[in-house]
């Protein structure tokens, strides 16, 4: 029995949050229709919190004292789950993925186990390839929507130095806002030739660039975490753009994919060549492998355990999942900081690796 909760019809919803839910669904029905786990089918109960907090608190503890779930995949609630961590952390029930771009409780909470990189792996490996690109000043374009968003360039400003880039501009920018050329003047004057963009969606980034382009300012651009989607092949203003993917993405040739694609193919409606957010298809997915992963490695051969998953996961030790995370190690649980990703890079208006299938790491201590 397994539980997953997300904000799935909250007002502002990302975009990747339904493709995780259906991902989810479809790698539960792709494993049961092979057998399932010891050969029990497994039983996927989902939770829409509709982005409240209590909400999600009261839905995770019916999940947990209710149905008696032994872990939770793919999580999509975003920070709500900072509300129910020390609860989770009192029942010893470990959670196993979903949107990880937080810090805490990811990192810290031993029940928390991110499929990727959370925040400052992903800033950091981000800074490593606009360096190793030969880019010599970083800028950043944050949310000014949240107060999360000024926290995050001030992060982007900390890794930069300790990445040995220029930080140069940090800006907030509004979705609503009628056009960015005073942020796009500000950052050319600054002399930042790559600029991340901390923002929601393609669409506002587009308008940015296009804003920029207008003063003839095109710097080459970073969209991190799961931002990245077809919105950004709609100009060649995005060319160069970089991501580093804690998952193998999507567009991937690897036959590691063979399953995921076949599931999402047959399972869900997801169409990858229009969708928005879809490295959240490829997340919700490592998070069920990462299940099916720990249940193998903890030797049980009856239906697990929540002590049989948390046994297994500590285990991982630059676990890959047949290729398709980077390597995940979990021998440290106070620490669960993962920094190893797969390269994206727009070209030619297309997604392309141009490291292939191999992962790139950056050190974490």
């Amino acid at each position: 029995m397994l539980g997953n909760v997300g904000s799935y019809t909250a007002p502002n919803a990302a975009n990747g949050v339904s493709i995780g839910q259906k991902a989810i669904v479809a790698w539960a029905k792709w494993v049961n229709s092979h057998g399932g786990v010891n050969g029990h089918p497994i039983k996927l109960i989902q939770k829409d919190n509709k982005g409240d907090q209590a909400l999600a608190v009261t839905q995770v503890k019916e999940l947990v004292e209710q149905d008696h779930v032994v872990a939770f995949v793919a999580q999509q609630d975003g920070s709500l789950n900072a509300g129910y961590a020390d609860y989770l952390k009192e029942k010893n029930i470990p959670v196993l993925g979903g949107s990880v771009f937080t810090i805490d409780p990811w990192v810290g909470n031993p029940m928390f186990y991110p499929q990727g990189l959370t925040a400052i792996p992903d800033i950091t490996a981000l800074v490593a390839i606009a360096k190793n690109a030969g880019y010599k000043k970083v800028g950043s374009l944050a949310c000014s929507e949240a107060s999360q968003c000024a926290a995050a360039n001030s992060l982007v400003k900390g890794l930069s130095a300790k990445g040995g880039i220029d930080y140069v501009y940090g800006g907030l920018v509004s979705s609503t806002a009628p056009d960015y050329t005073a942020n796009c003047l500000a950052a050319k004057d600054a002399g930042a030739d790559i600029v991340m963009l901390l923002i929601p969606t393609a669409d506002e980034g587009r308008k940015i660039a296009d804003d920029c382009a207008r003063q003839n300012y095109k710097p080459a651009w970073i969209i991190p975490g799961e931002a990245i989607g077809a919105g950004y092949l709609e100009t060649d203003a995005f060319n160069n753009a970089f991501n580093a993917a804690g998952v193998l993405p999507w567009f991937s040739k690897d036959p590691a994919l063979k399953d995921f694609k076949a599931a999402m193919k047959k399972y869900t409606d997801i169409n990858f060549t229009t969708a928005e957010e879809p490295l959240n298809a490829n997340d919700a997915w490592v998070s069920g492998l990462m299940f099916q992963k720990a249940v193998e490695l903890s030797g049980v051969t009856g239906a697990p355990t929540s002590a049989d998953i948390l046994g297994g996961l500590a285990k991982f030790n630059n676990e890959t999942l047949g290729g398709l995370a980077g390597g995940l190690t979990f021998t440290d649980i106070q620490d669960k900081n993962q920094g190893c990703y797969f390269t994206i890079e727009i070209k030619k208006q297309k997604f392309t690796l141009p490291d292939s299938s191999t992962p790139a790491c950056v050190a974490m201590s």
